[in-house]
């Protein structure tokens, strides 16, 4: 089976915490390494953003990502990607029609932009098309004030259930999200599918606390708290160093931020974090380490004590389980895939109300209970060990071939 895989907007082969690069960047490349793995053709199709980017570059045996040339060589806003899509999927067909053994049995989109294109591909080619929705925006907005990319929302929820309605499958990543496109989008149960992502366990596993901190150069003997992700308000990163300030006085702490600032309010989140910290005169107790190699995280999960996630909405959290696995309790917003991951009170905290108050409350409450945190962390171990990709593939691969069984979804 050969896949066509459509990941518009970011490539697998970007870090994550850089630009647009986060959660989805490692979805796609773990789920095509394992399918690749497990015997299947997996070409990868993404925006090239330099010349110096090779046209194909295989990653390994059955997985090749194939830059595509669309509008300016650079990094763009995603407001300003709309306007290349087309180019974008004329780009694939042509590629295609140059080498057939590139024509795939179906077609998988990630995200709503690659939703556009593997919708038309899949009328062009008469293929299946799965899509991976990652985010929806009838979910986004709520509780926000603008739009988080500078897209209109109406235009994308119109999209969105555009490509919902040709989609003959979709694929979430938990239960939580399975009910969102139903109650919101009125998607029916059984165009939907659950297909798990997983972690790493070669990189992402319990380790040794001071030797991490050594390794990374941070101080032993602290309260250490750690934030991985882009910073965004959606993200919430100010959010959690005003947790972190609350609690300052009753614990010799400090907070590490890894990540950067993404997309059209990252630099204001950026700078609203710093500013939090410096009314509270925790500036230095508070580290800003630039977006790291995916693999590389785990050692500053591993060199904490907590992990805060205080995002307004995580349609799964891969920073969860990553954090998981390495041992280490989260306390995170009680919102869609967190509320899956997390079982409240055994392998970390959920915050009903997202306030700085309630992270503060959570933190405070298991940084006073080292005994309860090291049962947390064991049993959050033991609790990741059920999320692979090997299994995501297998998932992947069973939806794949009712697919063929079936006659395809038409939009009419």
């Amino acid at each position: 089976m050969r896949i066509a895989v459509i990941s518009y907007h970011t490539s697998p082969l970007a870090q994550p915490g850089v630009g647009d690069g986060g959660g989805m960047n490692v979805y796609v490349k773990s789920l095509s390494s394992a399918l690749a793995r497990s015997g299947m053709d997996v070409d990868v199709y993404t925006r090239a953003i330099s010349e110096s980017q090779k046209p194909v570059e295989q990653v390994e045996p059955g997985f090749w990502v194939h830059n595509i040339a669309a509008g300016p060589m650079d990094h763009l806003d995603k407001e300003k990607l709309f306007d290349h899509l087309d180019e974008f999927r004329q780009a694939i067909l042509l590629r295609m029609s140059l080498n057939k053994e590139l024509v795939p049995d179906l077609i998988h989109a990630n995200y709503w932009l690659s939703g556009i294109v593997g919708h038309a591909l899949k009328h062009e080619l008469e293929l299946p098309l799965i899509t991976t929705f990652h985010t929806l925006e009838m979910v986004k907005s709520n509780g926000r004030s603008a739009p988080d990319d500078g897209f209109d929302s109406d235009l994308r929820i119109g999209f969105e259930r555009a490509i919902m309605g040709c989609s003959d499958t979709i694929l979430v990543s938990c239960d939580a999200e399975f009910d969102q496109l139903s109650e919101l989008y009125g998607v029916q149960p059984t165009q939907l599918e659950v297909v798990t992502p997983g972690v790493e366990k070669a990189f992402f596993a319990p380790g040794n606390k001071s030797m991490a901190r050594r390794a990374l150069g941070l101080p032993e003997g602290k309260k250490l708290i750690v934030s991985v992700g882009r910073i965004q308000p959606l993200k919430g990163t100010a959010l959690a160093v005003e947790a972190a300030t609350q609690i300052a006085d009753s614990f010799d702490l400090e907070v590490v931020v890894v990540g950067g600032p993404s997309g059209v309010d990252g630099a204001a989140e950026f700078d609203r974090m710093k500013l939090i910290a410096a009314d509270a005169g925790f500036s230095d107790r508070l580290r800003i380490v630039p977006p790291q190699p995916h693999e590389t995280l785990s050692s500053f999960y591993r060199a904490a004590d907590l992990c805060l996630i205080s995002s307004r909405t995580e349609s799964f959290g891969l920073v969860a389980l990553e954090a998981a696995a390495c041992g280490i309790p989260i306390i995170a917003s009680k919102v869609g895939g967190l509320t899956t991951l997390i079982d409240h009170g055994r392998t970390g905290l959920l915050v009903e109300e997202r306030t700085a108050q309630g992270f503060a409350a959570g933190a405070h409450e298991l940084l006073s209970n080292p005994m309860r945190m090291g049962a947390m962390a064991n049993a959050a171990v033991h609790r990741s060990a059920r999320y692979t990709w090997s299994k995501a593939a297998r998932d992947f691969a069973l939806v794949a071939r009712r697919l063929f069984e079936r006659e395809l979804l038409s939009c009419g």
